[in-house]
């Protein structure tokens, strides 16, 4: 199995709002404790739907932009070098609040995809 992964080696999954290229998992390096996920968020975009990751904690690491991450009824503002949790089963929401690319690595604690993921069919932004 590799142990190196570059962005571009990863199709992006088009989801509302973002691109996303999940480049640490079972399938590219063979993980089965962890995921990491790069998501390129559109400038003033919303990422839909609402969700939470059962059982797992997610970390984001704001590599470029600046946003909003809704966390079970908490706003958190963020930008750039800034890095925000979002706790096993908080339902959570970001937005870009830039007019340029929000680049954002996530970290999970476990194996997951968007698969995975609980979807809710409302927005808080």
């Amino acid at each position: 199995m590799k142990k190196k992964v570059s962005l571009n080696d990863v199709e992006p999954a088009h989801l509302e709002g973002r691109d996303l290229r999940w480049i640490i998992t079972d399938r590219t390096v063979g993980a089965d404790q962890m995921s990491i996920a790069i998501m390129h968020c559109f400038p003033e975009a919303i990422v839909k739907p609402l969700h939470a990751h059962r059982n797992i904690e997610e970390v984001i690491y704001i590599v470029e932009g600046q946003g909003q991450a809704w966390i079970d009824g908490e706003i958190v503002d963020f930008v750039k070098g800034d890095a925000v949790f979002f706790p096993a089963n908080s339902r959570h929401q970001v937005r870009n609040t830039g007019k340029e690319m929000l680049v954002t690595a996530s970290v999970f604690s476990a194996k997951t995809s968007s698969d995975d993921y609980i979807l809710y069919n409302e927005s808080m932004f």
